[in-house]
């Protein structure tokens, strides 16, 4: 894993648009708006919070991972956090290549991300998933994150409930 550069934001924006593509195929509406899009991606970069997994020395997964306050997680439903302390990693965006599903290479980005951060003194971190998203939810709970309550999102087209995950390290 390595930070993204503004050089990979073409194939940032393949690997999202397969995602987009298996979610509609699954029958959700997650990401099926304009979000995540080119802009979304370089922002991330340009804020040094856009990550991907390297496959011999080939772009394979994205992640966006944020340290400190994320206002998506500020107002927690039917749950609470195990603490509410503003210096956490918040997990967005996170999409492995289609070629490589099956393979294990979100496990491995998800690692990545924890030995990273946890090099950096972070050991909470959050992650949202939509409802239905039952992949998703296999990567993070098989990552070891728990079930914690709802969150709501606003992609700029409507307000969404997500699932909201933590781990604590």
């Amino acid at each position: 894993m390595r930070e993204a550069q503004q050089s990979d934001c073409t194939v940032i924006e393949q690997i999202i648009n397969q995602g987009r593509a298996f979610l509609k195929a699954q029958g959700l509406n997650q990401w099926q708006g304009t979000y995540p899009n080119k802009d979304t991606i370089s922002d991330d970069i340009a804020r040094q919070q856009g990550y991907v997994l390297l496959l011999d020395n080939s772009v394979v997964g994205y992640a966006a991972v944020t340290e400190g306050q994320d206002p998506i997680y500020d107002a927690i439903e039917n749950g609470e956090w195990l603490n509410s302390p503003t210096n956490y990693v918040a997990i967005h965006r996170f999409v492995i290549s289609n070629r490589y599903h099956g393979q294990k290479l979100a496990q491995r980005l998800m690692s990545c991300i924890f030995t990273y951060f946890i090099a950096l003194n972070c050991r909470d971190f959050r992650i949202d998933t939509h409802p239905n998203n039952v992949p998703m939810q296999a990567v993070i709970t098989g990552n070891g994150f728990h079930l914690k309550g709802h969150v709501y999102i606003n992609d700029g087209q409507s307000r969404e409930l997500r699932w909201a995950y933590q781990i604590v390290i």
